[in-house]
């Protein structure tokens, strides 16, 4: 049968039926079909068994048909062997008395001969008429022929069956009786435009689902309870190296021997977000358990490739709205109206509108952080995160980690998932790096390449990561000393000095002292909560302005805030003021401990050592201000009498 010559495709409106009969079916069917021609496009095949079977498949491959209607042994047997609905002509009582009646007619000579059983009607139609004929069943053609053969030999003249048996009847010389009346007819064929309707609205689902499916970057295959493959979309079938046709119904245990089902379909559970490796590549898989009214129907099984989930991740961050900077301080907090000052302001705000690496020089405590978080918002990066860490803070190991982050597994202890890494972290923004001449040399080699090729590879990571990051590097050290000496790399200086900022320590900004220390001041009440700051005492002015300030601005803040909680909101003279600022802040009057002169190992002790000995040197320079009185120098220090008692026993032989 040529199908697409003989049978052309099928209605888009209209569902396609194939009605399967021989003979007295085929015309009932031609005699009924009419009256449906605006419901269903009815099509008479006339085959049966195999061959029908071949040629509905073939159609239904092709889209041309939607349900089949047959009626007996051929029914039965379609049914078994097509991939379309199969609506059965079914028998009802009715329709066997009625024909039952129509052979009594004929001749009292007649026998039932149906497909599969017998029809408990046909009893009370003996009772009720008084006769007295054999009812038979068959399952094959060949078994039907042979029933017909022995019923004539026995006899009988009429046959009462299906279109094949009272075809075999007359074939045979007998009177054939009709079995099916039109109204079984009928409602086969209604049921079949039915059942044609819902098999499209599903199919249409069908399509409209794996239409998704398709182009869903992320594998879906779904499994039924046994765990054989029933769907598979074209992103599984590169991540499983599957073709569908093949797969469809083959347990995905055996295709892919590394997905285990026992959580979904063993214990019903859901396993979400597993790490599994699969063909040489790193899956992320979800396989999920399909449930209806508690009973388990399949699972499933959804799966994305790990490193285009890293890339993904990465594009995203990239592509990242603006996160707040983090910062606290503009170039304006960068206080003094000294030459050196203003140059440095000047220098930064230049410095700002540019993305070049800058590096800032200077002491310890000069505000070298405060001048980098002010470049950060002064520039065109001021909407994005400004990251900072002291290099000198950490360990080699965890340092590189910090920095560079690290790929999960990448070492023992590394958390799930790994860790982004601060110059990720700081993309767009700014990433400022503390103390850079503690840097160990092996991570300068590595921070000289993520600057010169502006990508950075985490820990244990095969693809490199591309970072826009505006680096500020700052040192208290002399990089160039170190350069010579083979302690920093000389290739990191020159690129990490393109632009320079030297922050001037206080000793060199003489004029700057007197506005400092009133700001400072005023800054320290705030912080202690006082709500109407009061000024600088004049003689304590005079001594800062006196005091060479080592520690920069870092010591004034903190020396200040000493003279706040002795002075401010208090009613006290100025002589007693004095003598409690002689105790408690003894660097403005000459009392603090003098740095140990240079000449030899000996000079120098252990830090711990030199905390102790300076805290009760100090606790018996209290005392001894305190003419002896203890509860008055435990007060003044904040310790009860026996902490006192301990520090004194630490203090060095002589000290006053």
């Amino acid at each position: 049968m040529d199908l697409p010559a003989a049978l052309p495709p099928r209605s888009q409106s209209r569902p396609v039926i194939w009605t399967m009969g021989i003979s007295r079916v085929s015309r009932a069917f031609a005699e009924l079909a009419p009256a449906y021609a605006g419901q269903a496009d009815f099509r008479i095949v006339d085959e049966g068994f195999e061959t029908a079977a071949r040629s509905i498949n073939e159609a239904a491959r092709q889209g041309l048909v939607d349900a089949v209607v047959a009626g007996g042994s051929n029914g039965a047997y379609l049914r078994q062997h097509v991939d379309v609905p199969v609506i059965l002509i079914k028998v009802t009582g009715f329709d066997v008395m009625h024909a039952l009646t129509t052979a009594r007619q004929l001749s009292s000579r007649l026998a039932l001969v149906t497909h599969a059983s017998t029809f408990p009607e046909t009893e009370a139609f003996k009772q009720a008429f008084g006769l007295d004929f054999p009812s038979h069943s068959y399952v094959t053609t060949e078994d039907a022929a042979a029933q017909v053969k022995a019923l004539k030999r026995a006899g009988l003249e009429v046959i009462v069956g299906p279109g094949l048996v009272s075809d075999l009847a007359e074939q045979q010389g007998l009177a054939g009786v009709f079995l099916y009346s039109s109204n079984s007819i009928r409602v086969a064929m209604e049921d079949a435009i039915e059942a044609a309707r819902l098999a499209r609205i599903e199919q249409r689902r069908r399509e409209y689902l794996n239409t998704v499916l398709s182009h869903l970057n992320e594998g879906v295959a779904a499994v039924d309870a046994e765990g054989r493959i029933q769907s598979l979309n074209p992103p599984m079938e590169r991540l499983l190296g599957l073709r569908r046709e093949q797969a469809i119904g083959q347990p995905l245990e055996e295709a892919a021997p590394a997905i285990s089902l026992d959580g979904p379909l063993r214990h019903g559970q859901k396993e979400l977000e597993t790490i599994q490796k699969v063909r040489d590549k790193v899956l992320i898989l979800n396989r999920i358990p399909i449930l209806s009214g508690g009973e388990l129907l399949g699972a499933v099984v959804t799966a994305q490739d790990a490193q285009a989930i890293q890339r993904v991740d990465r594009n995203l961050r990239t592509g990242a709205p603006a996160r707040p900077s983090g910062t606290r301080y503009d170039l304006d907090d960068l206080l003094g109206s000294s030459g050196p000052m203003q140059r440095v302001r000047e220098l930064a705000r230049l410095y700002a509108g540019v993305s070049s690496t800058v590096l800032i020089e200077g002491e310890s405590g000069t505000g070298k952080e405060v001048l980098a978080q002010g470049m950060h918002r002064a520039s065109p990066r001021r909407d994005f995160p400004f990251v900072a860490i002291n290099c000198a803070a950490f360990p080699e190991p965890l340092l590189e980690s910090e920095l560079f982050g690290y790929e999960e597994g990448a070492f023992t202890g590394a958390r799930k998932g790994g860790k982004t890494g601060l110059f990720e972290a700081a993309h767009n923004g700014t990433l400022f790096l503390d103390e850079i001449g503690d840097m160990p040399l092996a991570l300068q080699v590595r921070l000289l390449r993520v600057l010169q090729e502006r990508q950075v590879l985490p820990v244990g990571a095969l693809e490199p990561v591309a970072v826009n990051v505006r680096v500020i590097a700052a040192t208290h050290r002399d990089l160039q000393a170190m350069v010579r000496a083979g302690d920093f790399r000389q290739d990191l200086f020159y690129r990490l000095n393109i632009l320079r900022i030297a922050m001037p320590p206080l000793r060199e900004r003489e004029g700057d002292i007197d506005e400092l220390a009133e700001e400072l001041y005023a800054r320290a009440q705030r912080r202690l909560g006082m709500a109407r700051p009061v000024r600088l005492p004049a003689f304590v002015r005079s001594r800062c302005a006196q005091y060479a300030w080592p520690g920069n601005l870092r010591e004034m803040e903190n020396v200040l805030e000493r003279v706040a909680v002795s002075h401010a909101g208090r009613k006290i003279g100025r002589k007693e003021l004095e003598l409690e600022l002689e105790i408690t802040v003894p660097e403005l009057y000459g009392g603090a401990d003098e740095a140990p002169a240079a000449g030899g190992e000996a000079a120098f002790a252990p830090l711990d050592e030199i905390a102790r000995t300076s805290q009760a040197a100090h606790a018996r320079r209290v005392l001894d201000a305190c003419h002896g009185d203890r509860a008055a120098a435990c007060r003044i220090l904040g310790i009860s009498p026996a902490t006192l008692w301990r520090k004194l026993k630490e203090a060095p032989p002589g000290a006053s």
